[in-house]
């Protein structure tokens, strides 16, 4: 009997006694602390479902950012708002642009006194971009029972608020300024008063850092390095195409381009089809240059491709318009640059369809080679060399390989391309 009374008094202390209450919380805290980007969505993302899964009770979103592109902004917004775990977002510094909407998407918005909030003026400043970004603004307000117009004039100079902003400007507000005109729910200067005000102890907190790998991808998948990389790998493979064999030029070129890829699909910014739309483009291009006489459709169609899945990897047309603008012009003026020191291959003659001075003719006098016969002195695989009139001269086989010495006739002229067929025995 009183091993029972012991065992019931055990019981009561445990679990009678005990506040579920004053369990230890699980609260998450991130940093958007740079440009809003793809990466930032991707961490923001991976964490949110990590907080879901796991049980968080709570997840803080501190920012202090300039802003960014509205596609991630929107996109981490949109996840904010169909969280299942409740999401604060503190403003700690600045938040603008981009960042003001991912603030407004909270279940509740602190902002530190010396923090302001604001000023989303759209890129390029056209009236259907101001309308969409301006709509959004507004819906994302309302959601959470904030000022929805006090967010429109955030994105929209044209809208003028009695007291409190003119026609022509945009608004950023002040910390005090988001709290009285009901844009912010609390002041805090600091983490530890937003935990004080949510009764959780800050020892509660989880802060998650961004890993090494998810700051360099961050940082590789920028506009400005994805041009650089671009730019060093078409440059790099223009110089293996100038060079004979298959040595440092290939290797870098290869090596940009993969990290490239890489980057964009670590922060989700593109998906395998691009990758492989990318790569039918190059086997298109070197199907043209080796194998199929002159260049027409399998050309282009490969230079189409290659530019089509490269547009739709930046966050928007004008970006996507201005890194391709400015990778053609300098790749094309590098290449200029190595073609006058370097000189140039057989292989960059097939692709350029340039012609020498010394041992090659320009595209109208090679004409008169058409219907002639000549002989090969090296393998044409399909691409190779034959000799008339005791002058070297590029040629490409109407098929199949043709081995060094045989007997060959002119039947097409394409540009400064020769195409050759082997003359049987026979003939």
């Amino acid at each position: 009997m009183k091993r029972k009374i012991l065992i019931f008094l055990l019981f009561l202390l445990v679990f009678g006694f005990s506040n579920p209450e004053s369990a230890e919380a699980k609260v998450m805290h991130l940093q958007l602390d740079s440009q809003i980007n793809n990466a930032e969505y991707t961490f923001v993302n991976h964490n949110l479902t990590k907080a879901e899964q796991a049980g968080y009770d709570l997840v803080i979103i501190e920012i202090n950012s300039l802003g960014g592109y509205v596609d991630p902004a929107l996109k981490i917004r949109d996840r904010i708002l169909e969280s299942e775990v409740e999401v604060i977002t503190f403003v700690s510094g600045r938040a603008w642009s981009a960042a003001a909407l991912i603030a407004l998407a909270g279940n509740e918005l602190y902002i530190s006194p010396s923090a302001s909030i604001g000023a989303a003026e759209t890129r390029p400043k056209e009236e259907k971009y101001i309308s969409a970004l301006r709509k959004e603004f507004a819906a994302t307000a309302e959601s959470r029972g904030k000022n929805p117009e006090i967010a429109e004039a955030m994105v929209d100079a044209s809208i003028k608020i009695k007291g409190i902003i003119e026609e022509g400007k945009l608004l950023t507000l002040t910390g005090s300024e988001a709290l009285e005109y009901q844009i912010a729910d609390y002041s805090a200067s600091s983490l530890a008063e937003v935990a004080a005000a949510r009764n959780i102890n800050l020892n509660e907190i989880v802060t998650v850092k961004k890993s090494n790998l998810e700051k360099i991808m961050g940082i590789v998948s920028s506009p400005y390095i994805s041009s650089l990389l671009l730019i060093i790998a078409f440059s790099a493979l223009i110089f293996e195409a100038l060079t004979p064999g298959f040595a440092l030029g290939g290797t870098v070129g290869i090596i940009s381009l993969l990290i490239f890829f890489a980057s964009h699909i670590f922060t989700g910014a593109i998906g395998t089809g691009i990758v492989v739309l990318f790569i039918i483009g190059v086997i298109l291009i070197l199907a043209e240059v080796f194998i199929i006489p002159g260049f027409g459709i399998a050309g282009i169609s490969g230079i189409t491709a290659i530019f089509i899945s490269l547009f739709f990897i930046f966050p928007n047309t004008s970006i996507a318009i201005n890194v391709l603008l400015a990778v053609i012009l300098i790749t094309l003026v590098i290449a200029i640059f190595m073609v006058r020191k370097f000189g140039s291959s057989h292989l960059w003659r097939s692709i350029s369809l340039e012609s020498d001075s010394e041992n090659y003719y320009s595209s109208t006098s090679k004409k008169d080679y058409l219907n002639r016969e000549a002989k090969t002195i090296s393998k044409l695989r399909p691409a190779g060399t034959i000799k008339i009139d005791g002058k070297r001269i590029d040629a490409v086989s109407e098929g199949g390989f043709i081995e060094k010495g045989k007997r060959v006739k002119v039947i097409a002229v394409a540009g400064s391309r020769i195409v050759v067929r082997e003359i049987s025995e026979e003939e």
